[in-house]
């Protein structure tokens, strides 16, 4: 008979357990028992009971004990998904992967510089997220540019198939799954932004039917249960106020996700309450108000990597230089109708933008800039919008519209042709007199001769392909109307040509990049069309129109400049010689390369949004249409707002700025196989269990035969009988392979499995336990259990000593680990909540004030006392496994 405290051993379920009461009924004996490995209590028959030393451990045990101890280690630090059979991150990213998941708390602005592959880090930590068995649902919320992207970019790089889900597919999958849960037939999904925001008004719907429609688009998504949602772009859902349908998309995405990617190149654009909406998506706690907005604060949730840190994997730069040349192309004799219809257009341009801006008709002053921007893009643009003009006018089917000057900046040229081209006339007599000279000039004009652009695009490009016949070229224009011209010029001279432009469909954008790609020579897109591309297989760019907005072209050429660019990046930059637009470029770009020098950075896209200022660049360029002589003045106007804009953002970059040395995170290629690991373990343990009804196939972290061997509390005592080892082929001395778990106020994600070898003579030897720990885990080692030997109390404590005195520096630096997070996390919360605190004390009214004030003080409380309830370290050493190896 057992007495009550004993250790015994239970046959039937094989595993240790402690007697906690004897029961003795009508002569039938039983034991109720603790089991330590499950936490279970249970009721067990004396046959069933034997004595613990009478247990025999084979080698399928050992290879058990040693692959869940793996597990258990690779579970609570490093990562878990296999990379090395993906793709291999470069070091920023592996420094993305391995910051966002360090701690449960996943939730992070992803601001990498533009073309540093965020929606690659997005992939590294959706994959992780799911070895960990953390996430299964994921929404993935982009521009319905960057759509195709992003399901490419997921299939081919993770294999993880994503469900795009556009406006138009919603009714259709309604009948076809007879359900209103439509994003709940999918566990993975791409969404358009602008497909799922809030609608405020829409012409002709009264209130019922935008609020059946929102309803149907951004509750359904809301409502579907998602563990990760990432949004791309992130910077336009901070909205320019918090009030934008955008901003309110994001913050109900935000609140209905534990876990939040925020992707954006530019989070902070030199505005703070823009970029205090942005941060308080991830916490609302943690920024109550515009005082959080300090380095220490914003610290723990960006992460961030500019193209001047980032190497490859060998240490070296990770971009290739660029090679600008700006071709300055005159009008001879045989352009001379060219150059008359230019002079045409600036004069209407000219007289038609001083009366709209006097009568303060703004939609005016968006038709002459962009009648200024048709007649340097191509004699082509100009003559289709100007005939579109004149029939609207001439059929009286012109139409009023409310722009603001803002709205005049902020409108995309492409998308907004025809709108601004049917505005209302102020003189229409005198404007249709203007507009038919001007037709008539252009339509000689296309006769007389070639467009002078088009005689030095063709040359280029015979030099270029003479040069390389492979090459892959990309044209950006602003209009689709000269991207046409283009294409039917080009391919006249036997070049495959394909086009790209912002009214084309996702499957219309995959089928053109596709032909690029496999088949053709010329790629020609517009703005609209060409965002989000990544052509890094091409390394010439020519920008065959240029947008006033010299970040616009920084935008195009990047696509070109990014990861993957083998070869130096060729940009070619047209524009006319004799044109007001030159003079103005080459005033513009002198004072830039001294405001660049003087503030030491090499270009303005080093800290400037793709966005920022382009009223102020627009303004320069009418201005000076409007009065030519004053260009100076005009630029020198800028001036000052572009050094103050780059002050302002470099202080801003340095808020957001993050302190690191990348050698650090070069990838090793030594991925763990979490799977076949969880695979083996469990055959393992259906082997020595003699067992073959437990599932081995299609395993994951989060099954619950899994999470129940990982709960697992293991520890050897001076009773138990160890394994005595041998294993062939490798030259170890006889001695004691241990694995001994360190943890910290049982703390799971604070916790290390130390390999440990110690020779019969009691010598510790550094690397050996590791070396046996890799060996014992391989598929293909070879090694046997020869028998089990029983442990002496005093060799138990020799080997505790040791191993109190080796596992101290891994304890020193657990515990400084453990507790800088513990800080980092109470310091955040603590600064946040002593901001509200101000902030209430400020309310007017008495009792609402001091109510107020009670709740924040109890919640301040409450965050003091699980500081100081978690800061008492309290560490466990405890030995898992022990074995003697013989040899």
């Amino acid at each position: 008979m057992y007495n009550i405290g004993e250790w015994a051993y239970d046959s039937i379920k094989k595993e240790k357990v402690q007697i906690i009461e004897v029961v003795n009924l009508w002569g039938f004996i039983s034991y109720k028992v603790f089991n330590s490995a499950t936490n279970d209590i249970y009721q067990i028959s004396e046959e069933h009971i034997e004595k613990v030393d009478k247990h025999e451990y084979d080698e399928y045990y050992v290879s058990y004990i040693t692959m869940l101890a793996k597990i258990k280690s690779e579970t609570s630090q490093g990562l878990l998904s296999n990379l090395s059979n993906g793709i291999i991150p470069l070091p920023h990213q592996l420094h993305v992967l391995n910051r966002a998941v360090s701690n449960n708390n996943i939730r992070y602005i992803l601001a990498d510089e533009v073309g540093l592959g965020k929606t690659i880090e997005a992939g590294l930590i959706i994959k992780e997220l799911k070895a960990r068995g953390l996430v299964k649902r994921i929404l993935v919320v982009c521009p319905t540019g960057l759509v195709t992207q992003w399901g490419a970019e997921m299939k081919e790089k993770f294999d993880e198939k994503f469900h795009v889900i556009l406006p138009s597919d919603f009714d259709t999958i309604k009948k076809i799954t007879d359900s209103d849960d439509v994003y709940g037939q999918f566990d993975q999904v791409i969404s358009p932004m602008d497909s799922i925001k809030p609608l405020e008004k829409r012409a002709g719907w009264n209130q019922e039917k935008i609020d059946k429609y929102n309803e149907d688009r951004i509750y359904s998504i809301i409502n579907s249960g998602w563990d990760l949602v990432i949004i791309d772009e992130a910077h336009r859902v901070a909205g320019s106020s918090s009030e934008v349908s955008r901003y309110k998309l994001g913050n109900l995405l935000g609140n209905s996700s534990p876990y939040l990617l925020l992707l954006t190149a530019t989070p902070h654009s030199g505005k703070t309450e823009q970029f205090l909406r942005l941060v308080r998506l991830l916490d609302e706690k943690a920024f109550p108000n515009t005082k959080a907005i300090v380095k220490e604060q914003v610290a723990p949730f960006v992460i961030r990597t500019e193209k001047r840190e980032a190497i490859d994997n060998d240490g070296n730069k990770l971009f290739k230089n660029r090679v600008t040349k700006v071709v300055e192309i005159s009008w001879d004799q045989r352009h001379s109708m060219q150059e008359k219809l230019y002079e045409l257009v600036t004069n209407y341009v000219r007289n038609g933008y001083n009366k709209a801006m006097k009568e303060k008709k703004y939609y005016i002053g968006f038709l002459m800039v962009l009648m200024q921007r048709l007649v340097t893009s191509s004699t082509a643009a100009i003559k289709e919008s100007i005939e579109k003009r004149i029939d609207i006018l001439e059929n009286q089917q012109s139409k009023i519209h409310s722009l603001s000057m803002q709205d005049l900046v902020e409108i995309d040229l492409e998308e907004n042709l025809e709108q601004a081209i049917e505005v209302l006339s102020l003189n229409l007599k005198q404007e249709l007199l203007e507009l038919k000279e001007i037709l008539r000039v252009a339509k000689q004009a296309e006769f007389e001769y070639l467009d002078a652009k088009i005689e030095v695009l063709i040359e280029i490009l015979d030099t270029l392909y003479a040069e390389q016949r492979d090459r892959k070229v990309i044209i950006f224009t602003e209009f689709v109307s000269t991207q046409k011209f283009l294409k039917e010029y080009l391919e006249k001279n036997n070049y495959k040509v394909s086009i790209l432009n912002g009214s084309m469909n996702i499957d219309e954008r995959n089928d053109v990049l596709k032909e690029f790609k496999t088949s053709s020579n010329i790629l020609i897109s517009t703005d609209a069309g060409g965002e989000g591309l990544n052509l890094q297989f091409s390394n010439v760019v020519i920008n065959y129109d240029l947008p006033w907005n010299p970040m616009k072209i920084e935008q195009r050429i990047g696509r070109a400049d990014r990861i993957g660019q083998n070869k130096d990046v060729l940009i070619f930059n047209f524009i006319i010689k004799n044109t007001i637009e030159n003079r103005v470029r080459n005033v513009l770009e002198d004072k830039l390369a001294v405001i660049l020098s003087e503030t030491g950075i090499d270009k303005m896209s080093d800290v400037l949004d793709n966005e920022v200022a382009e009223l102020d660049f627009t303004d320069v360029y009418i201005k000076s249409i409007r009065t030519p002589k004053n260009i100076e003045s005009n630029v020198k106007s800028i001036e000052s707002e572009i050094k103050g804009q780059i002050e302002l953002a470099n202080r801003y970059k340095e808020l957001i700025k993050e302190e690191k040395d990348l050698s650090k995170d070069i990838f090793n290629n030594l991925g763990f196989d979490l799977e076949s690991a969880l695979r083996k373990m469990l055959e393992s343990y259906c082997a020595w269990k003699d067992d073959i009804t437990l599932p081995i196939q299609n395993l994951s972290i989060n099954d619950e035969e899994i999470v129940r061997h990982l709960n697992k509390e293991i520890e050897v005592s001076s009773f138990d009988k160890i394994p005595n080892i041998e294993i062939r082929d490798i030259p170890n001395e006889e001695g004691y392979f241990m694995l001994w778990e360190l943890s910290i106020n049982d703390d799971k994600n604070c916790r290390r499995i130390i390999p440990i070898f110690i020779n019969k003579d009691g010598a510790f030897r550094t690397l050996a336990g590791k070396k046996i720990w890799d060996v014992l885990i391989k598929p293909s080692t070879n090694f046997k259990v020869v028998n089990n030997t029983n442990i002496s109390d005093v060799v138990l404590d020799d080997i505790n000593n040791i191993v109190k005195e080796v596992a101290y520096s891994i304890f020193i630096e657990l515990k400084d680990d453990y507790e800088n997070k513990l800080n980092e996390q109470h310091n955040k919360y603590l600064y946040a909540i002593n901001l509200r605190i101000e902030a209430a004390s400020k309310i007017g009214i008495k009792n609402i004030r001091m109510a107020r004030l009670k709740a924040l003080s109890k919640e301040k409380q409450e965050i003091t006392d699980k500081y100081k309830l978690n800061k008492n370290v309290c560490p466990v050493l405890k030995p898992i496994f022990i074995s003697y190896l013989v040899r």
